[in-house]
């Protein structure tokens, strides 16, 4: 694993001092007089009444069954067998436990660095099911970064690739996300985002509607499942994207060769991959 010198090399010298390296190269945390300035107070109050949701929803094993944790692990294992594995230094935004370790070829020379501000997440620990399924992803070296996406604190052009997975719709600004991103990977790098949406207009919700029932007509637990999100708990993101939404988000912030994957059909899952010019 990297040194905490060697990581902090990576960070603008002006965010340096915004930031607790003591316990590098595992984690290293915001001062907390930085934590409620990235954002005007009432955008800030908005993130963490949706936050709060988040992890009071995260923490509740009825919408963690382990039905869907297999079948997660199982779908991206066929994205990624397809699509080929993560390479270089990755940075990962919203990653939580760095999950997506599972399918990154870890060279001794690269990192893996997750970006995320639910340090409270991170320091709690996954469940018991994503240890059992994402074996290889905790056998692998991370970084844990506290931060937010909006605010990214590193040296220009200096990831591979940029990883955001489930993550943008609950971003204050996403399309600071995206220019942010641009900024830190290198010329050619990649972006991978991977989102829950569905096409524009009355079409668009015709089709999602037609999906939602094909999938609860043959999985009937998903149903209930998703009842029992609705009845207990408030929506817990703060955007819904299009698949033509995210397309302009990219090519807005100068990103090229726009490609787009279906993952799930049956959840509306896809993977946005462009590169930078």
């Amino acid at each position: 694993m990297k040194d905490h010198i060697e990581i902090e090399r990576l960070f603008k010298d002006d965010k340096k001092v915004h930031y607790d390296f003591s316990q590098s190269p595992a984690l290293i945390e915001l001062h907390k007089k930085n934590t409620d300035q990235t954002f005007e107070k009432d955008h800030a109050a908005k993130w963490k009444k949706a936050q709060n949701e988040f992890l009071r929803w995260t923490k509740d094993r009825k919408v963690f069954p382990k039905r869907q944790v297999e079948d997660g692990k199982k779908i991206f294992d066929e994205y990624f067998k397809k699509r080929g594995y993560l390479q270089g230094n990755i940075l990962d935004v919203g990653g939580g436990w760095g999950l997506f370790r599972e399918w990154w070829e870890e060279r001794e020379s690269n990192i893996f660095i997750v970006h995320d501000p639910g340090i409270e997440r991170f320091l709690r620990g996954p469940h018991k099911l994503h240890h059992d399924y994402y074996k290889r992803a905790f056998s692998l070296p991370m970084t844990f970064v506290e931060g937010f996406g909006e605010d990214l604190p590193y040296k220009d052009g200096i990831f591979d690739l940029y990883l955001i997975a489930a993550t943008l719709d609950h971003c204050i600004w996403p399309q600071e996300i995206i220019r942010a991103a641009y900024r830190c990977i290198r010329p050619d790098g990649i972006i991978l985002i991977i989102q829950r949406c569905g096409p524009s207009g009355p079409l668009g919700d015709f089709v999602n509607i037609f999906r939602r029932l094909k999938a609860y007509l043959f999985k009937p637990e998903r149903f209930l499942r998703a009842f029992y999100r609705r009845l207990f708990y408030r929506d817990p993101h703060l955007h819904h994207f299009s698949i033509q939404g995210i397309t302009a988000l990219l090519e807005e912030a100068g990103f090229s060769k726009v490609r787009i994957e279906v993952i799930s059909m049956a959840e509306n899952i896809y993977a946005f991959e462009a590169q930078k010019r």
